[in-house]
């Protein structure tokens, strides 16, 4: 009788930062209230913890799926997009004219994160961090994809 092995695909914690938010947090940009930017996951938002002054952070897990050209896939409940252009988005909403909605949207892609990256945080339990600036170039709140600061994906603390 054959046997079949179960193979699990390894599971990365990732920590995304949002840095240089105003101390303001952008308080009457085109007429809003009340901003505040949370990671949009598949059934909602999850709201940031502090991180240090002016920054805000999010914690997630990742699946790394193989696919049939090598390259790593990623599933998880922040992850978004079709395979090869998957993401996290960081959503802002306010209120504008007594009105709750949400307005800009950025994304942190996850196509720079290098195998040799993902291989070692799953080897070593390490955290990847990917950290992202605030501000848009119009002074208001970042959105559309973004770079990631400091280099890139890095790898944090492990447990």
């Amino acid at each position: 009788m054959p046997t079949t092995t179960k193979t699990t695909e390894p599971t990365v914690r990732v920590r995304l930062v949002c840095e240089a938010l105003p101390a303001d947090l952008f308080e009457g940009f085109d007429g809003r209230r009340h901003i505040q930017v949370d990671l949009q996951i598949k059934d909602g938002f999850q709201a940031g913890l502090p991180a240090g002054n002016g920054a805000l952070a999010w914690a997630t897990e990742i699946t790394v799926k193989p696919s049939l050209d090598g390259a790593p896939d990623f599933a998880g409940p922040a992850v978004h997009g079709k395979r090869g252009e998957r993401f996290f988005y960081l959503s802002w909403s306010s209120e504008r004219a007594g009105q709750c909605e949400r307005f800009r949207r950025l994304k942190v892609h996850l196509r720079d994160l290098k195998a040799a990256q993902i291989a070692k945080a799953v080897k070593t339990d390490a955290t990847l961090v990917a950290r992202v600036h605030a501000v848009a170039k119009d002074g208001g709140p970042a959105c559309a994809s973004v770079p990631l600061l400091g280099g890139g994906w890095q790898a944090g603390e492990t447990r």
